[in-house]
C-alpha cells in the first residue's frame, strides 16, 4: 500500500513537472533565444564589416575621393583578419590541448 503511494506521488509530481515545463517552453521567445546562441556560437567578424564598408565606398561611389578611403578600409579588414573573436569549437580545442599538455607533465 505504502508502494503505491510514493509511486501516484512521483507520477503526481512528474505530471505537475511536465506541464510547468510546457508553459516556459510555450511562454518563451524563440527567435530572441536562437539569435543570442547564435552570436556566442559564432561572434561577429570586425574585418568583414570594414570589408563590406570599404567594397561600399568603391563601388557605390566610383570617384577617386571615396576610393581611397575604400582601399584602405579592406586592407585593414585583412590586416585585422587574424584578430578574430575566439569561437566556442576555438575555446573547446585549446582547453583539450591544454589539459594534454598538463597532464603530460610529470613531477
Amino acid at each position: 500500500m505504502e508502494e503505491k503511494r510514493i509511486v501516484r506521488s512521483v507520477a503526481d509530481s512528474l505530471t505537475r513537472l511536465k506541464e510547468a515545463r510546457g508553459n516556459v517552453a510555450s511562454s518563451v521567445d524563440t527567435r530572441d533565444v536562437s539569435r543570442h546562441l547564435t552570436r556566442v556560437s559564432k561572434p561577429s567578424s570586425p574585418s568583414s564589416a570594414l570589408k563590406k564598408a570599404g567594397v561600399a565606398l568603391i563601388v557605390v561611389t566610383p570617384d577617386p575621393v571615396t576610393a581611397v578611403p575604400g582601399v584602405a578600409l579592406i586592407a585593414a579588414s585583412y590586416a585585422t583578419k587574424r584578430h578574430e573573436p575566439a569561437k566556442l569549437g576555438d575555446l573547446a580545442a585549446e582547453t583539450k590541448k591544454i589539459l594534454r599538455d598538463i597532464q603530460s607533465l610529470s613531477l
